[in-house]
């Protein structure tokens, strides 16, 4: 079971910002979000959309990913770019090919990303929880 889970996109704007607050709200598991390349601030979108749907983005940051990670992090990759720059040794790590919905910068294009990003902790957040791996025991 993973110690943490680390949500990681480029820029660390948007994708990975809403996967760690949404994994929060589902699961007990520690999560932190990082980027390949961070840029300095959120996406006003993805602000917009965090707080359409109850999440608090007060204290989100953006961070590197050499900043971030640590041994025995689960690292989820939202977007086809940060899986790219992933290192060989940073293991373990999954890779979910998110839209970047900063392009298209509408409120349509965030909404579609947030509801990708829940569904797929839905599925996620309950294989490793720890209630989960105690179940299996």
């Amino acid at each position: 079971m993973a110690k943490r889970v680390v949500f990681v996109c480029t820029q660390n704007s948007a994708r990975s910002q809403l996967a760690a607050a949404i994994w929060s709200r589902r699961s007990q598991v520690p999560v932190a979000s990082a980027g390949t390349q961070p840029v300095r601030r959120i996406h006003p979108r993805a602000l917009k959309v965090a707080r359409r749907h109850g999440l608090d983005p007060v204290d989100w940051r953006t961070a590197h990913l050499s900043d971030v990670v640590r041994r025995g992090d689960l690292l989820i990759a939202v977007c086809d770019n940060a899986y790219e720059h992933l290192l060989p040794e940073q293991r373990p790590r999954l890779h979910w090919s998110i839209p970047d919905p900063a392009p298209a910068d509408t409120d349509a294009a965030f909404e579609a990303a947030y509801t990708d990003i829940a569904n797929r902790v839905e599925r996620l957040a309950p294989t490793l929880s720890p209630e989960a791996a105690r179940s299996t025991r």
